[in-house]
């Protein structure tokens, strides 16, 4: 576990503490609102090989996990003066983790994505590991499915898909060992904690320096009239309280969105954006709930650098909104550029406010001020929707022999939010997952059509 800056080390071995931005992932977390990254892959699983999908799946990762950051737990530290950590849980507790889901009967890829809906929303206990993963081996037409997902503390997407890359055959079965960590005792801990906040007495004040100055041009960019950010609507709160889920996938060609954003002026991930807002604005045109005033997202960029590693949360919120007040597909996006530009002034000054060192207390003062964010309902971050367009690999990967035919995201929602679209390129495809809240969204098959339809209207356009 060698994924994090040494400042972050030397606790014992097989035991990294959490850096705040991932503790804050963490907090976030609810019984409504699990804060997990997941997929769902579809192989080729024809007759002859059925008998065996299970089975092959599940040694293949057991064989592969070593690589990961996965197969770990999360302990606090004693009375919050530390970081809390991840300490490695060993080969046979990792094994429990991966499980194959009993079928009477092969299930139509409807009965698979509903049961994903379910699934996706049964809360990870971290305590005992921040990863599960489920083997479906029979799906109709020929194929098996893999649900994996991870606890967001552990990574950003960019780190799931580095983490994917590892569990495929693109690497060798582990040849290392991982036996379970053992913490030190409290008096130990402490005396190491003092250790490591005496030596980042420096890197502390220096952060709080450049955070001083990136606080006082954030507040110079809210007296910006160009600068100004778009105000969450209010959509009703009781359509929010939904605790099911509806989910669907889209699988488009990325050769087809990239000739689109060429001939319009934008990028690919203008162009998702673009299919976003027509199929929300639809949506909400069809319940008779679109508010005049734009769908705000909640979405991120990756700062992500060499040094930072591959995993750990290095991500900065964006919060563009997506012109949904506007009828014509051309205004929306260029409105979505020019919202996209507004967010980009202050990115990286967003991104000085992160990374920040921990301090002595730090766990348990976070941990009392989320307990109040939450007893007052409060809604940790702005936006109706999250939309993220995650990097993928150009070439396709396999597992155990098996080509991954599907890598759809299977996104959370968030506290606030409806509804949630996220792509994952897969070589020449896109594949999208949109989940979505029952009471707001009564047809998720219908907000699929939607998406695709706005590809396609988009691309008449730029003919």
């Amino acid at each position: 576990m060698t994924h994090h800056s040494p400042e972050h080390l030397g606790l014992a071995p097989g035991v990294i503490r959490l850096r705040p931005d991932d503790h804050f992932m963490v907090l976030m977390d609810t019984g409504d609102n699990p804060m997990t990254i997941g997929a769902l892959l579809l192989f080729d699983n024809p007759p002859a090989a059925e008998g065996d999908f299970a089975s092959v799946m599940r040694t293949h990762f057991l064989d592969r996990l070593g690589h990961t950051p996965l197969p770990v737990r999360l302990v606090a530290s004693p009375d919050g003066y530390d970081s809390d950590a991840w300490a490695d849980i060993g080969t046979e507790a990792a094994a429990t983790r991966i499980a194959v889901v009993p079928q009477n009967a092969h299930w139509s890829t409807s009965d698979l994505r509903s049961w994903l809906a379910q699934r996706s929303v049964a809360r990870l206990d971290l305590t005992q590991c921040a990863f599960a993963i489920d083997i479906i081996p029979l799906i109709a037409g020929d194929l098996g499915a893999v649900y994996i997902r991870m606890h967001h503390a552990v990574a950003d997407g960019i780190g799931f898909q580095t983490i994917l890359g590892k569990l495929s055959d693109q690497s060798a079965p582990f040849q290392g060992s991982r036996p379970p960590a053992h913490l030190p005792e409290a008096h130990e801990w402490r005396r190491l904690a003092d250790a490591r906040f005496f030596a980042m007495t420096g890197v502390l004040e220096a952060h709080r320096l450049t955070q001083q100055k990136a606080l006082a041009k954030l507040q110079s960019l809210k007296d910006d009239p160009t600068a100004v950010r778009a105000r969450t609507p209010d959509l009703g709160g009781e359509c929010l309280k939904d605790t099911g889920r509806a989910y669907a996938t889209a699988s488009l060609s990325l050769s087809e969105i990239k000739a689109v954003a060429a001939r319009l002026g934008g990028t690919v991930n203008d162009i998702f954006m673009a299919m976003a807002s027509g199929t929300i604005r639809q949506l909400l045109l069809e319940r008779d709930i679109l508010p005049p005033e734009p769908i705000v997202v909640n979405s991120a960029r990756s700062y992500r650098r060499t040094e930072h590693g591959d995993y750990g949360n290095r991500i900065v919120a964006l919060h563009p909104h997506l012109a949904t007040h506007l009828p014509d597909p051309v205004k929306r996006l260029r409105a979505i550029q020019v919202s996209m530009a507004v967010e980009r002034r202050r990115t990286h000054l967003d991104e000085a406010m992160l990374d920040q060192p921990e301090r002595p207390y730090g766990a348990r003062d976070r941990r009392t001020k989320f307990r109040a964010r939450a007893a007052d309902g409060g809604v940790a971050l702005p936006g109706n929707v999250s939309l993220s367009n995650v990097p993928g690999p150009s070439d396709g990967l396999s597992f155990a022999g098996h080509i991954l035919r599907a890598n759809y995201p299977v996104p959370i929602i968030g506290n606030g939010r409806f509804l949630n679209i996220t792509s994952r390129r897969n070589a020449d495809r896109l594949d999208v997952g949109i989940m979505a809240i029952p009471s707001l969204v009564t047809d998720i098959g219908h907000a699929s059509a939607l998406f695709s339809h706005s590809l396609h209207e988009l691309r008449s356009i730029a003919s």
